[in-house]
């Protein structure tokens, strides 16, 4: 139990001493009592001037990182156009790339080929879709 101190002045300054007095704070004070003059602030959620500092910096914070990440969705490019070719008996991955590339230098071409197809060697089987991509 916590109490708060008051000085109980005379009704005559001349006269007598002062004395202290315990006065009831919390859920006992609530109802006035003899304690004159004592303010007990209702329950509550009350913000310093500090904490509705705080709470404007995060507001502003969570709205700019939301924006950031609405500009990078809206900036991000579109999934990449790609063709899709079906590997025809006695097709080569060389020949493949070469044709879907031809200004394309064809190792470099080959590789674009085997990565978009997740392809681990040179060789192509008959009747396998392949994706070209743009």
């Amino acid at each position: 139990m916590s109490a708060a101190v008051q000085w109980d002045a005379p009704a005559d300054p001349g006269r007598g001493r002062r004395h202290l007095r315990a006065v009831p704070t919390g859920p006992s004070a609530r109802g006035g009592g003899p304690a004159v003059g004592v303010r007990v602030a209702a329950d509550g959620l009350r913000l310093t001037a500090r904490g509705r500092r705080l709470l404007g910096v995060l507001i502003v914070v969570t709205l700019l990182v939301g924006a950031g990440a609405a500009a990078r969705a809206w900036a991000a490019p579109s999934t990449p156009v790609t063709h899709t070719v079906t590997v025809q008996q006695g097709d080569t991955l060389w020949a493949i790339a070469h044709r879907a590339y031809p200004s394309m230098e064809t190792s470099e071409a080959v590789a674009k080929v085997a990565l978009a197809n997740d392809l681990n060697g040179l060789n192509v089987v008959a009747g396998r879709q392949l994706q070209l991509p743009d």
